[in-house]
């Protein structure tokens, strides 16, 4: 038997798309945690379920002097997210409910939680064009879609690590080359 030897314009066989079994299945679940945090993260967006609280009509229960099951009806509800949200004002004789939308350029996502505690994002719902009566936030708690967006950017961490487990080198990771300068003739040309 006689060996030939290859010649340089035999094109090279490809390489391997996939050589172990382990490494699609890194990349299908990644690939499903990538599709699923899109998903969530489109619901979450306009969902007003961002923060839900509590409000306290203050003038109402100071005038009754309200305790107990009396304070009950001198509470209203609050929801709101990013876009839009709905209160609920409660003073005694029933609810008047209210929605109320804004563009998220006065929230920015990221900053959303101190926005909400610094800024008293709540209480400021709560008194928004209230002339007669003072609301006071009485509770206060982040929602659904602020916990599926914490989930989010944790299932992005874990993705990064299953394709980083895969074997997959980032560009990122090596130093670049360069080729040595010619000096003046690099200029010139």
């Amino acid at each position: 038997m006689m060996l030939v030897p290859r010649l340089s314009c035999d094109p090279p066989s490809p390489p391997p798309v996939m050589p172990n079994r382990q490494k699609q299945i890194l990349f299908s679940v990644s690939g499903v945690l990538g599709f699923s945090c899109a998903l969530m993260a489109a619901v979450a967006t306009g969902l007003p379920f961002w923060v839900t609280g509590a409000v306290l009509c203050r003038t109402g229960a100071e005038l009754v002097n309200a305790t107990g099951a009396e304070l009950d009806k001198f509470l209203g509800e609050l929801n709101y997210g990013l876009f839009h949200g709905q209160r609920v004002k409660q003073c005694g004789l029933g609810g008047r409910p209210s929605r109320f939308s804004w563009l998220s350029s006065c929230l920015v996502m990221v900053l959303f939680a101190s926005e909400v505690n610094i800024h008293h994002l709540s209480h400021r719902i709560a008194n928004f064009n209230e002339v007669n009566f003072v609301f006071q936030t009485y509770t206060q708690r982040y929602d659904l879609c602020f916990w599926l967006f914490f989930l989010v950017f944790l299932l992005h961490g874990l993705n990064f690590s299953l394709i980083r487990l895969a074997g997959v080198q980032f560009p990122f990771r090596g130093g670049k080359e360069s080729a040595p300068s010619g000096g003046a003739a690099d200029l010139m040309y």
